[in-house]
């Protein structure tokens, strides 16, 4: 991101000239991308998108262009690429132009005016998507890269282990299949655009890879990317049947019913790696540091899918707080206070990337006030079941942890 304004006018000229025209005005830096920068800005009254990485990570990503390329001549819904390369000085080690599509990826606007119908196009770019060629590379065994990205963390989560040994005794009867399509890999809400009713664009291919098609349809699944309306199972515009129906219409070939339900598992286990993992690969990042306590909310759809039978973990009983040294306010009013103050009176007055990062303080100083709140009833709770990892002691557990982080997530859908 330029840092000053030599750096920032040396960024427009190189985006101009890439472009292949003048600047309409200054570009804008979105919100969202953990790898990648993305830019908005317009050139020669054309609506543009650049997105840039400005270090290649490790292990390396494919660049994003040559796969749009071959997506819009499979059919899928992709933006046009303006221009791309390699190794420029001031756009990075790989930028790709593309052209301005209209519509939203907020999920949240997206699932507030579809339903079903959405779906069904979805499931059609999804189909195209398994046509393109797969990638010439060895398929990988998805669960074993997972489960040793887990250990290597070395932070213990045993709802994580026991979803680890449902996917093992599984994986000979159900999955994974076929590893001879093309995957996206991050398939999801919020990596697709959407004008009105219309799916106009499908984003973030960084995660491309050969394997078994369902990967993709079981990742559509996972209830995080419903987002807030768990109760559409199907990427949160509708039903694991209705997705799993137009996809077999639009692919021409079928789904079974029980392998999705392994790759759904799947692909919640992998969220929640993933969770823990962007915590620790920046650790100096508020948005990451947020990121990483939703592993609780993960913690308790594994239990959803593993125990479906389960009864609710009732809350824990409130003990009372121990006499405290300092005056009022107590810590939690003060950040409550705080969290207030920001929220109704900061943010309304933002907008762009400096609203979201509000956003994410805000979460963030909620989290600390309810574990603050919590304490005293949480480690008594912590105590008792200590060594348990029967269902009913890890959904305890799990809920104790998700009323800091995140109590909405325990409503039922």
């Amino acid at each position: 991101m330029p840092s000053s304004s030599t750096a920032a006018t040396a960024f427009s000229e190189r985006l101009a000239q890439a472009a292949g025209a003048a600047l309409d005005g200054p570009p804008q830096q979105l919100s969202g991308g953990a790898s990648r920068e993305t830019w908005r800005f317009a050139a020669g009254g054309r609506p543009m998108i650049a997105q840039l990485r400005r270090v290649q990570p490790d292990p390396p990503r494919p660049p994003q262009a040559p796969l749009l390329r071959a997506a819009a001549a499979a059919g899928v819904p992709v933006a046009e690429v303006v221009a791309d390369g390699l190794d420029d000085p001031v756009l990075g080690s790989e930028w790709t132009i593309v052209e301005g599509l209209p519509g939203s990826a907020d999920p949240r606007a997206i699932l507030d005016a579809n339903d079903a119908a959405l779906l069904d196009q979805v499931a059609a770019a999804l189909a195209a998507v398994h046509r393109m060629p797969a990638p010439e590379s060895a398929v990988p065994d998805v669960l074993a890269d997972l489960r040793a990205a887990h250990e290597a963390l070395g932070q213990p989560h045993p709802v994580f282990d026991a979803a680890f040994a449902a996917l093992e005794r599984d994986r000979g009867q159900v999955g994974p299949g076929a590893g001879d399509a093309f995957v996206h890999g991050d398939f999801r809400m919020g990596n697709l655009l959407v004008d009105g009713d219309r799916l106009t664009a499908v984003l973030d291919w960084e995660l491309a890879h050969r394997g078994d098609p369902l990967e993709d349809l079981g990742w559509l699944c996972v209830r995080a990317w419903r987002f807030h309306r768990p109760d559409r199972p199907a990427a949160g515009l509708g039903t694991r049947d209705e997705l799993a129906a137009a996809y077999e219409r639009h692919a021409g070939r079928p789904v079974d019913r029980d392998a999705l339900a392994w790759w759904e598992l799947y692909g919640t286990l992998r969220w929640g790696v993933i969770t823990v993992l962007q915590w620790a690969s920046h650790p100096g990042s508020l948005e990451h540091a947020v990121i990483g306590r939703r592993a609780a909310e993960v913690e308790w759809d594994l239990l959803a899918l593993l125990d479906p039978a389960g009864e609710p973990a009732a809350a824990p009983s409130a003990a009372a707080p121990p006499p405290s040294l300092h005056d009022r306010p107590t810590a939690p009013e003060i950040l409550e206070r705080v969290r207030s103050t920001l929220g109704d009176e900061l943010l309304p007055e933002l907008e762009g990337r400096a609203a979201f990062q509000l956003r994410v303080a805000l979460r963030a100083l909620g989290i600390v006030r309810r574990e603050l709140e919590h304490d005293a009833a949480h480690r008594a709770l912590a105590a008792e079941l200590a060594g348990r990892t029967d269902f009913e002691a890890l959904r305890a557990l799990v809920r104790g942890k998700l009323e800091a982080a995140n109590p909405r997530h325990l409503e039922e859908p």
